[in-house]
C-alpha cells in the first residue's frame, strides 16, 4: 500500500509516477478552464473564505446553489453586481462543490456502484442544495438556512464561510491577487504544472 504523499517532493513523484487521479484531474481542469475564461474576459470568479483566502476558481463548468452551471447565469445589466440564472430563479451566482474530491470525500468515488454524477453538497438537515431556496437558502423540510455537513478542501472552513467573489483584473491587482498567467493554476510551480498539465 502506497503512503500518502506528505510533502511537494512525494506529491510531484507521485503525479511522474502514476499520472493525476480521476477526480483530481476533473477539479484542475475545471480550475484552468475557470482560469482561461478569466484571463479572456477580465472577470476572475473566485470562492473565498472569510480570511480572504481564495479556495476555487469559478467558471464555466462550476455548479451554482441552485443546480445550474456557472455558464448558465448572466448579468442583467453592466451594473449588476451578481449574474443571475436563466433557468430559474436564482438572483446571485453561489459556487458550491459539484464532486466529494472538492470536500476531501476522494475516497467516495473508489465505493463499488457510487455514481459521482449523483451527489450533492449537504445541509445538516440531510438535504442536498438543490432542496434549498437558491435565494433564501431555506429547505421545504423547515430547516431556517444551508449550514454545510461539509468542509473546504482547500481552507478546512464551511461553505457558509465563503463567498463567491466577482472581480476584475484591476480589482485584484490593486488587492495584491493574482491576475493574468499567474491566475493558472499551480502558475507558482512550473515543474508541477508541467506535469499535472502536460505541456502546461
Amino acid at each position: 500500500m502506497q503512503a500518502q504523499a506528505q510533502t511537494r517532493g512525494d506529491v510531484l513523484q507521485g503525479v511522474q509516477q502514476f499520472g493525476v487521479a480521476p477526480g483530481a484531474r476533473k477539479m484542475m481542469d475545471m480550475e484552468e478552464e475557470a482560469a482561461q475564461q478569466a484571463i479572456e474576459t477580465g472577470l476572475y470568479v473566485v470562492y473565498r473564505n472569510n480570511n480572504g483566502q481564495d479556495c476555487t476558481r469559478v467558471g464555466p463548468s462550476s455548479k451554482c446553489f441552485c443546480g445550474h452551471y456557472y455558464r448558465d447565469h448572466a448579468f442583467a445589466t453592466r451594473k449588476s453586481v451578481y449574474p443571475h440564472c436563466a433557468s430559474c430563479a436564482c438572483r446571485a451566482f453561489a459556487f458550491v462543490p459539484q464532486r466529494p474530491e472538492e470536500v476531501g470525500d476522494w475516497w467516495l468515488v473508489r465505493r463499488k456502484g457510487f455514481n459521482v454524477h449523483t451527489w450533492r453538497a449537504k445541509c445538516r438537515c440531510g438535504h442536498p442544495h438543490e432542496e434549498h431556496d437558491p435565494n433564501t437558502k431555506r429547505c421545504r423540510c423547515g430547516c431556517a438556512v444551508f449550514v454545510s455537513n461539509f468542509a473546504c478542501l482547500a481552507c478546512d472552513k464551511k461553505w457558509e464561510d465563503h463567498e463567491t467573489v466577482f472581480e476584475t483584473t484591476q480589482e485584484r491587482l490593486a488587492a495584491g491577487r493574482t491576475a493574468g498567467e499567474d491566475f493558472r493554476p499551480l502558475a507558482a510551480d512550473g515543474e508541477m504544472r508541467g506535469h499535472v498539465f502536460r505541456g502546461g
